[in-house]
């Protein structure tokens, strides 16, 4: 776990010689972001400077200044989600951190790559509008990224279906423990071509037989093992 402090003291933890734009160059090579994301990459890629490319931020917070900067809505939830993608995508890494006084404080987030390690001199104003962030803007020296990316991007597509289903059924009587023999029992059948309306399909039918039972769960326990590592780390 890191010490919180100010931005000159979150500097040390420092991994690269930090230039704004390149952060945002290296961030668009790799990923097709929505309005709202690349936003989020311009945020970021300013609360990275006076730390070197080290920055800390409550959630919260970065949903307020992200509000009154775009004069767009964010949740929280996405905000949450967001800092998880770049992690994913190897933008940035996520630590735990703790003032001088052990109490838990807000995670530092740490800039792991950028287009080169070479200093901007000469900065740029991100432009007020979102560019193109077309795979096809990818030369050919990187375009075997893409593969990778794509790969990410599934993965992170089916933590969101996931989340997003417990979050919609767990108000019906589908705790963790039950919603995760579910999900288990769903992702051993290869064959499905749209996951998340046949995750929801299920769920619903557990509810079905819930409610018709009074609150007895159909499943064979004995047959199902719980995988709770099925659920992304952000569900609780």
């Amino acid at each position: 776990m890191l010490l919180n402090g100010k931005s000159e003291d979150l500097s040390k933890y420092s991994k690269v010689k930090y230039a704004a734009q390149l952060f945002v160059d290296k961030a668009k090579e790799v990923w097709e972001y929505s309005d709202l994301q690349i936003r989020c990459i311009y945020l970021i890629s300013d609360l990275a400077k006076k730390g070197n490319g080290v920055f800390s931020i409550a959630h919260s917070t970065f949903k307020n200044m992200f509000e009154q900067r775009f004069d767009m809505k964010i949740s929280p939830s996405t905000v949450r989600r967001f800092f998880g993608l770049m992690e994913k995508l190897g933008l940035l890494s996520i630590n735990e951190a703790k003032r001088k006084n052990n109490s838990q404080s807000a995670n530092i987030y740490i800039v792991e790559q950028q287009s080169n390690d070479q200093k901007d001199e000469h900065p740029q104003e991100h432009p007020p509008e979102p560019l193109n962030t077309s795979f096809q803007e990818v030369n050919d020296k990187q375009k075997p990224l893409i593969n990778t990316v794509n790969t990410v991007k599934q993965d992170v597509d089916q933590d969101k279906i996931i989340f997003d289903a417990y979050l919609e059924f767990k108000d019906s009587g589908i705790d963790k423990s039950l919603f995760n023999r579910v999900l288990s029992q769903v992702q051993k059948n290869k064959g499905i071509r749209n996951f998340g309306a046949y995750l929801r399909g299920t769920l619903n039918k557990v509810t079905g037989y819930k409610d018709a039972s009074n609150g007895t769960e159909f499943f064979d326990e004995s047959r199902i093992k719980v995988d709770t590592s099925k659920i992304p780390f952000y569900y609780d």
